[in-house]
């Protein structure tokens, strides 16, 4: 019956999500510095793309160094789920599976655009379980960071 496919396809779904790295650009907020390292508290717009708790970021202008993992994301002080093309949101980036902390104004800093750190396994997962929450816009920007992290 297809109510019990709807429930694993459900299932992989909620399984997958944590592997599941939608694309985005964020340009920084200079005025919204709000910690500076280990959690860094930022103010960002997004320039594109969809932002979502769980998502790895990296700086490719400073030679991809990687910044975190965005914990959570605030609009006017409420925790929202996702944020989209054009929306302020504050951000907060912790270092899980990085190296040392990074620091803003020193390994990167208003001038650089923040992007979500996509991988070949990232992209498939996205095609299998998350098409219905891809906009072309973000297929997109995917087309394009692949082509920036040089995926083949």
């Amino acid at each position: 019956s297809s109510g019990i496919n709807a429930e694993y396809g459900q299932r992989r779904k909620e399984e997958n999500r944590n592997s599941a790295v939608f694309p985005c650009r964020l340009r920084i907020i200079p005025t919204c510095i709000f910690n500076t390292r280990d959690p860094i508290v930022i103010g960002v717009t997004v320039i594109n793309g969809v932002l979502k708790p769980g998502t790895p970021i990296c700086v490719p202008s400073k030679e991809f160094v990687y910044l975190g993992l965005v914990t959570s994301l605030e609009v006017n002080n409420k925790q929202v789920e996702s944020a989209t093309t054009g929306m302020d949101v504050c951000i907060k980036i912790e270092n899980i599976g990085g190296d040392a902390p990074k620091l803003y104004g020193r390994h990167f800093d208003e001038n650089d655009v923040l992007v979500s750190k996509i991988t070949r396994d990232s992209i498939d997962v996205l095609k299998e379980y998350f098409r219905d929450d891809m906009t072309k816009e973000n297929w997109k920007l995917i087309v394009e960071l692949k082509k920036l992290f040089e995926i083949m």
